[in-house]
């Protein structure tokens, strides 16, 4: 199921962050989404041409995965997981405006079917449009409160609307489900931080690096996050942590910094001198 979030392949670029200044500024609007879609299950397949389609999907056959859908919405024009992954297909070949049509279709025949209402919801976050991802999510959300993914899209698109109150109430709806979700409490951290709610993003943020153990480049990504709200100690073993999953120049030069703001100028020191060496290599 698709979340339209900050991919983490983008979090880990300059030691300000690839799209935002080290500034209270930095966070006035929710993250940039996510174009990756996360690995279909075959568990809905209707028919042997989408089981076949969900593999080559797996795989990365984007031809293929797209010939096999088309073969089984030839066959049967109502299979909802053939228009749903076909979507996801499309989607993943950058056809935005095919995967909104098959979306589309799949909730026209399965109007409960979660998985789509939430990747609709992510396409049209990605595409800034509020409201029509409100529309798909919203409904989907008050029939389906188990779904984080729908929860936490819906949450997204409140934010960049600008409706405070309609983001929190679905950012904890979110959480309620997957507490302990990484990415959802570094968004939800990232989210207060722009509403200049500083105590609890640093709170959400603490929870999203004790979560993403292992994850080193969200890890880095959450370290930003707190070298932007001065959580010095919290900065610093946010990037001990990412630094030993991966030792890199990015991440030695922000610690670096959290290091200089905690008066620690030898430690500054031997990270900068590390990053130094490491470009260079």
């Amino acid at each position: 199921m698709r979340i339209a979030l900050l991919s983490v392949a983008f979090l880990m670029v300059a030691a300000c962050g690839p799209d935002k200044p080290a500034s209270d500024e930095s966070n006035a609007s929710p993250p940039p989404s996510a174009t990756a879609t996360s690995e279909p299950s075959a568990g809905g397949a209707t028919s042997g041409e989408v089981s076949r389609g969900v593999e080559a999907l797996k795989n990365g056959d984007y031809a293929t995965a797209k010939s096999a859908f088309d073969a089984a919405i030839a066959k049967n024009p109502r299979d909802a997981d053939a228009h749903h992954y076909l979507a996801v297909t499309l989607e993943k070949t950058n056809d935005k405006a095919g995967a909104e049509r098959e979306y589309k279709a799949a909730l026209a025949i399965r109007p409960d079917l979660a998985e789509a209402a939430a990747n609709l919801g992510a396409l049209y976050v990605d595409g800034q449009k509020w409201d029509e991802a409100i529309a798909v999510l919203e409904p989907e959300a008050k029939k389906r409160g188990d779904s984080a993914p729908v929860q936490f899209n819906l949450a997204l698109a409140y934010a960049g609307k600008g409706d405070r109150a309609g983001a929190t109430r679905a950012f904890d709806a979110a959480m309620k489900i997957t507490p302990n979700d990484a990415m959802l409490l570094y968004t939800y951290g990232h989210t207060l931080a722009g509403w200049h709610e500083g105590e609890q993003a640093v709170a959400k943020l603490r929870a999203a690096a004790s979560a993403a153990s292992g994850q080193g480049d969200l890890l880095g990504s959450v370290g930003h996050e707190l070298l932007v709200l001065r959580a010095v100690p919290d900065c610093i073993a946010t990037f001990d942590k990412a630094i030993a999953v991966k030792n890199a120049a990015q991440f030695r030069t922000e610690r670096a910094l959290c290091k200089l703001a905690n008066k620690d100028d030898a430690g500054a020191t031997s990270d900068l001198e590390a990053a130094l060496k490491d470009d260079s290599s």
